[in-house]
């Protein structure tokens, strides 16, 4: 039987195959969507070891930390490559990747992961009102992450690098300093989002990590909330 990381990676190399020019790498874009898959599966095995009546579903939280990437393909320009994944999965489903899903189980797992990275800056930036006429109308509410579900997506994507468990301070500095010095990124859209970010990314995988490590009041894991 395949398991849901599995698919999730085939679903990958599924839409690699049927868009071969988008991805410089697909290799490592594959390999990756299956480590944040893994790491996902491990945080939240953590929290609910602490915390036994949080409502999270370890299988769904997985599945969309495996499956936030999966837009890349799609485009070669990867500019909401986010809310072209969600969009996907709420059309196509579910069923590829083995997981029985509603229409309102697709929309939920998509939100979880629609809203990873930095995409609510792309948003905001006049230089994407062109691209984002793809995808209106779609309230930018939607586009930070407010639920336990959509922050470890988020920080899942971000803490996990060539297979390791970094710190997300770490991975974002890397980030920055690779862009910074990349004639084709430096003082352009992509460095300005990232920095415009960085702050609430931080306080965000702060905040996965104290949960992760029982350090939360159940007044302060209810604060955030669940989808």
């Amino acid at each position: 039987m395949i398991n849901n990381k599995q698919a999730v990676q085939n679903l990958a190399r599924k839409l690699v195959e049927a868009n071969p020019s988008n991805l410089n790498e697909p290799d490592n874009y594959v390999a990756h969507t299956g480590q944040v898959y893994d790491l996902a599966y491990g945080v939240v095995g953590n929290i609910l070891a602490k915390y036994h009546s949080i409502p999270l579903n370890r299988e769904e939280v997985s599945l969309a930390s495996g499956l936030h990437d999966i837009g890349r393909p799609l485009q070669s320009d990867q500019i909401f490559h986010e809310l072209r994944g969600a969009e996907y999965i709420e059309i196509e489903g579910l069923e590829s990747t083995g997981f029985s899903a509603s229409l309102r189980d697709r929309y939920r797992i998509a939100q979880m992961f629609r809203s990873h990275g930095c995409v609510y800056g792309f948003w905001q930036a006049s230089e994407c009102a062109e691209k984002r006429k793809e995808f209106e109308p779609l309230e930018d509410c939607l586009l930070i992450p407010r639920s336990w579900q959509e922050a470890i997506v988020t920080y899942s994507d971000l803490a996990s690098h060539n297979g390791e468990r970094i710190k997300v301070e770490d991975r974002m500095s890397e980030l920055l300093n690779r862009y910074e010095n990349d004639a084709r990124y430096k003082d352009g859209i992509v460095v300005r989002v990232a920095r415009a970010g960085l702050n609430r990314i931080l306080e965000l995988a702060e905040r996965v990590e104290a949960l992760e490590q029982g350090r939360l009041t159940e007044q302060d894991v209810a604060r955030y909330g669940f989808l």
